[in-house]
């Protein structure tokens, strides 16, 4: 009985050696998709191999912390926030773990951000000088068939090196993510009617009028129709965009000066879009919704009133602005 159990304790001992040296050399995943960690102060070599497991970076592990033990490094790693790639090798990790920190940090950049904003986020992150992104997406040499790059930089999370980053190369990413998404809808833009540079200045609208997605496609369609007929589009985030204040109560005077953006005096789409709109925003102006509404508004908590009609329109903004 006894050289059973020291046989099978042996065979056991044999089978996760092996296992983990089986994977100490072989990245968890084929899929370089970068995922963003926390690593708290005083965890244990249990507890990071339980982060990290649950990140997808490893796939086992009692062979991450054996490699770990094996290569005395479990006194080493440090806490700190990092974005590691799932196709790592256990000793490309343990180097990240090391340092404290990952080579690439994550910007976010939210649905609706304007180039102003982008730049904003950019500076706050030290990567850039402020102004910098801003002066290049309107400055710097791009070999892009659009007419104003606004509209055209897609928002989404992007992972960058802060010590290599150039404003060019970003731009050129964002709007080659852009032109990616776009991709499966452009035989249906084509049989809309509508011009790319259309739908993405109505989608820009859109974005910075809708509370919520479920809004966009009747949003898209009141736009739509009052372009369509000739009607003030009266939108007042187009002009918040030319007074570059999204936060402040509009007044009288901000309605009466003679900017192109100013859709209260002035009929059609103003000259570019006023914010770079998500993929929800850009598929609501390719698909609007079949609505009678011609007007809206939001009242205090939000909610979205759509209107048939004028007099409709008026009695909604004295009951609900009022």
């Amino acid at each position: 009985m006894k050289k059973f159990i020291l046989l099978a304790v042996l065979f056991i001992g044999l089978y996760l050696s092996a296992r983990t040296i089986l994977v100490w050399d072989n990245p968890n995943s084929d899929s370089d998709v970068r995922v963003s960690i926390n690593i708290p102060k005083g965890s244990s070599l249990k507890r990071i191999s339980e982060i990290l497991y649950e990140g997808e970076i490893v796939s086992d592990t009692f062979a991450f912390q054996a490699y770990i033990k094996w290569n005395k490094l479990d006194k080493k790693l440090q806490a700190g926030e990092y974005i590691i790639q799932r196709n790592l090798k256990f000793s490309e990790i343990a180097t990240m773990l090391q340092n404290g920190r990952t080579s690439e940090i994550k910007i976010t950049i939210p649905e609706g951000s304007t180039i102003m904003q982008i730049d904003d986020i950019l500076t706050r992150k030290t990567v850039i000088e402020k102004g910098t992104f801003s002066h290049c997406a309107s400055h710097c040499d791009f070999d892009i068939s659009v007419p104003n790059l606004e509209g055209y930089l897609f928002p989404a999370t992007y992972y960058i090196s802060p010590s290599s980053f150039d404003d060019k190369q970003f731009i050129q990413r964002l709007y080659n993510t852009f032109k990616k998404k776009i991709v499966p809808h452009q035989k249906d833009i084509q049989q809309s009617g509508r011009t790319l540079n259309e739908i993405i200045i109505v989608a820009s609208m859109i974005e910075r009028e809708a509370f919520a997605d479920a809004e966009m496609p009747t949003i898209a369609d009141v736009i739509w129709k009052r372009l369509d007929s000739g009607m003030y589009l009266g939108i007042d985030a187009t002009t918040r965009y030319a007074l570059n204040n999204w936060k402040r109560p509009l007044y009288t005077e901000d309605f009466n000066n003679e900017s192109p953006y100013n859709t209260r005096k002035r009929k059609g789409l103003p000259p570019t879009a006023i914010s770079n709109p998500g993929m929800e925003a850009i598929k609501a102006a390719i698909y609007p919704a079949d609505s009678p509404y011609w007007y809206y508004l939001h009242d205090r908590t939000g909610q979205i009133h759509f209107a048939k009609n004028l007099d409709e329109h008026n009695r909604y903004k004295q009951q609900y602005l009022k």
